[in-house]
């Protein structure tokens, strides 16, 4: 037998834990296996539990599996990684398990990650979350980000904010990727007009933003 499958005397417990290496043919794409937690005694979930708490929430994967565990200690961990964890792991908490967060908290983070997310670190988790809680206040600082940042969000904000705004039948509408790509680095007049563009098209005052544009 494949040593990678399992034994019919393998427990839940093992069965998860053997699937939550992360190891060179999966670090890329991890994934707990959540079955394993479905079908788990009591006994084996606290195992799991215990498991999962004890080497920390490192990966959106973790986050997922605590929430499907949902214990008083699993959504303790989880509420105070999304107020402690790094940006992934706060997007990952609000994305998996938002019924645990305050709106006011929940609205507080977003504003925050929204000026920090990178290509790496939260940026697609946040553009699902704005997708569907975009106030006022989100608005403004995607265009704040978009002044200050260019680059990879900036580039996805201006997509976003076109969609949000009935401009794009999508997130990142392909038909529109050259007007998008004009938001990052390189010609500061055109990436300045590109700004103006995106301003007049979502009906809000360019001034209020350029103002903040960066000094040179």
């Amino acid at each position: 037998m494949n040593s990678s499958e399992p034994s019919e005397s393998e427990s839940m417990y093992e069965r998860f834990r053997r699937s939550a290496r992360i190891d060179a043919d999966n670090w890329r794409d991890p994934q707990h296996d959540l079955e394993a937690i479905q079908l788990a005694t009591s006994a084996e979930r606290q195992q799991i539990e215990q498991f999962l708490l004890g080497q920390g929430i490192r990966h959106f994967i973790d986050v997922e599996a605590l929430a499907l565990l949902d214990t008083p200690q699993a959504r303790h961990a989880l509420l105070r990684a999304f107020r402690n964890g790094k940006t992934e792991i706060r997007a990952a908490v609000a994305r998996v398990a938002p019924h645990l967060i305050a709106e006011d908290e929940q609205a507080t983070e977003l504003l925050d990650r929204i000026a920090v997310c990178d290509a790496y670190e939260g940026l697609s988790l946040t553009l699902t979350q704005i997708e569907s809680m975009h106030p006022p206040d989100v608005i403004r600082a995607m265009l704040q980000r978009i002044v200050r940042d260019p680059g990879v969000v900036a580039v996805h904000f201006a997509a976003m904010l076109l969609y949000l705004h009935g401009l794009a039948t999508e997130p990142f509408e392909w038909d529109q990727r050259p007007f998008f790509l004009r938001f990052n680095p390189g010609d500061d007049t055109d990436r300045r007009d590109a700004i103006q563009e995106l301003c007049r098209k979502i009906g809000v005052s360019e001034t209020d933003y350029l103002r903040e544009w960066p000094a040179s």
